[in-house]
């Protein structure tokens, strides 16, 4: 935890540490006062109370680290379970040392709505089966308190505005976007050549991606659940629908094609993969809900399906024309939407106790107003289109120029831009042990993509008078029809371990591999 410290100033930490005792069902904080002591637990046990998130906490955890950094303010309630022995740590003294300079804490992970709505909140109601009655009616207790407090404390319309502004635009990833947005524009303003204008926009994109994704958040929470879910679909891909739309209507319809399976193969394969490796490091043997993930990986057979047969008709019927595949892709789109749609009614209405929303009992925290949220919504998309239009208008050129297969651009690289966000919340959430989330972001991004931005490309094709169909090319068929039967074996027994993760991350850069040897006619 301190290990940024040099080793000659650990014993300064020994010299400020105080040893305290805190009697069961004693509040050691709560959430949202000031607070000047940070604790590291010895002996016993402690809830901590994220809004409503709660987590055990034993010997050898600790809370309260933003007394010691940032402001200050406490973002959980923290009570004593047993009794409990703590190392008690004043901000006083460890500023009076300058040892807050040379300190950085991990912050607590933040996850979207996005991402919540597609996996199942199980651990939750694992910490909270450990919890006596009688406790959990002492930290609602203290929970209703802190509550109170709060509401005494509401800031003003625009107070709240610019500061959920200011916190979006203070993350490591998103502040980059004022320097590559810009950069990337001006490479292409003074065309400095294929390889600078792709690489540029190429990582502009990524911070757009990220909040693009807050932005759609903050405008779900005004809505209903349903149509909360159709926005989090709609603009959670906002970034790989984009891309698709520029490549569509510049009839890169093999790169489309692409970049389309390398999203699904990522998030199955390599995201899925270093997650379930990330989650080993720390422990044996993970556990998730195999039911939950069992239905998103039915729905991703079914969209492999819509592509294989395609696909196999093209090169079984010689006869027949290109239009007919056209047609049949088409019609196969429509059909893969209303699976969709039905999957979205399956996930939030008619049983949305199997994907429970580990937000739902959650406090409604101060964000965005509807007004704010679109318009933050509206003017990252049309920087995204600006940014992916110098993008794929370089591809041609990099491809040539480089001598780099479109395929590899399409399945490997361009697919790294649009999940780039999601990728680090299910490696991060694995290795905290939240498997069913990880689950949930990688194999639930995979479906969404699958059933709702492919057949959208081909509708799009549809619009812009391109040829744009589902007739994969049988390389590419034949590994997303593998990819979707591994992953529905690893996923089958409800639990992994490190070596299956291992296994799936060779897959991917054995794929990875070959496209990179793809001749294009």
């Amino acid at each position: 935890m301190f290990q940024m410290l040099d080793v000659s100033l650990h014993p300064h930490l020994t010299e400020i540490s105080e040893k305290v005792t805190f009697e069961a069902n004693h509040v050691l904080f709560k959430q949202g006062e000031l607070g000047s002591e940070f604790y590291v637990i010895r002996s016993g046990e402690a809830v901590i109370d994220v809004s409503g998130n709660m987590e055990i906490l034993k010997g050898g955890d600790y809370c309260g680290e933003g007394a010691l950094i940032g402001n200050g303010t406490r973002r959980a309630t923290v009570m004593a379970k047993t009794q409990l022995d703590c190392l008690q740590i004043s901000r006083s003294k460890f500023e009076a040392l300058g040892l807050h300079e040379k300190l950085q804490f991990p912050k607590r992970e933040k996850v979207n709505k996005r991402h919540q709505m597609m996996a199942r909140g199980r651990h939750n109601t694992v910490h909270m089966s450990n919890i006596s009655r009688e406790f959990e009616e002492a930290m609602m207790y203290a929970r209703a308190s802190t509550k109170a407090e709060k509401a005494a404390e509401k800031r003003s319309y625009m107070e709240v505005q610019c500061s959920v502004l200011q916190e979006i635009f203070s993350e490591r990833i998103n502040v980059t976007v004022f320097v590559l947005v810009p950069l990337g524009l001006f490479c292409k303003w003074k065309d400095m050549g294929p390889g600078i204008i792709f690489a540029s926009n190429f990582c502009a994109i990524i911070p757009l991606a990220s909040i693009l994704g807050q932005a759609t958040e903050h405008l779900s929470t005004h809505t209903g659940q349903l149509i909360g879910g159709l926005l989090n679909a709609t603009f959670g891909n906002a970034v790989e629908m984009i891309m698709c739309i520029q490549a569509v209507r510049a009839g890169l319809i093999t790169v489309v094609q692409g970049n389309l399976l390398g999203s699904v193969l990522s998030n199955l394969l390599l995201v899925l993969g270093m997650a379930i490796f990330a989650s080993g490091l720390v422990r044996k043997e993970q556990h998730f809900n195999a039911k939950g993930a069992a239905s998103n990986m039915r729905c991703q057979l079914v969209a492999s399906i819509s592509i294989c047969l395609p696909t196999v008709f093209h090169y079984v019927s010689e006869n027949q024309s290109d239009d007919a595949v056209v047609s049949i892709s088409r019609i196969c789109s429509i059909l893969l939407m209303l699976v969709y749609g039905m999957f979205l009614l399956f996930m939030l209405r008619t049983h949305a106790d199997l994907f429970k929303d580990e937000a739902c009992d959650e406090e409604e925290e101060e964000g965005l107003s509807p007004s704010f949220s679109a318009i933050l919504l509206l003017a990252t998309t049309y920087v995204v289109f600006l940014a992916s239009e110098c993008l794929v208008e370089s591809i041609e050129e990099v491809s040539e120029k480089y001598n780099v297969s479109k395929a590899f651009i399409g399945v490997i690289l361009l697919p790294i831009v649009g999940n780039a966000a999601e990728h680090s919340t299910a490696v991060s959430s694995a290795y905290k042990g939240m498997m069913d989330l990880a689950l949930g972001v990688a194999v639930g991004s995979s479906t969404q993509i699958a059933l709702f931005v492919v057949p959208c490309a081909v509708m799009f094709g549809w619009v812009f008078d391109q040829p744009m169909n589902l007739d994969f090319s049988m390389f590419d068929t034949v590994c997303q029809m593998l990819a979707v039967f591994l992953v529905s074996n690893v996923l089958s027994h409800g639990e992994t371990n490190w070596l299956d993760g291992v296994m799936l991350m060779t897959v991917y850069a054995l794929i990875a591999t070959q496209t990179l040897y793809i001749v294009e006619d």
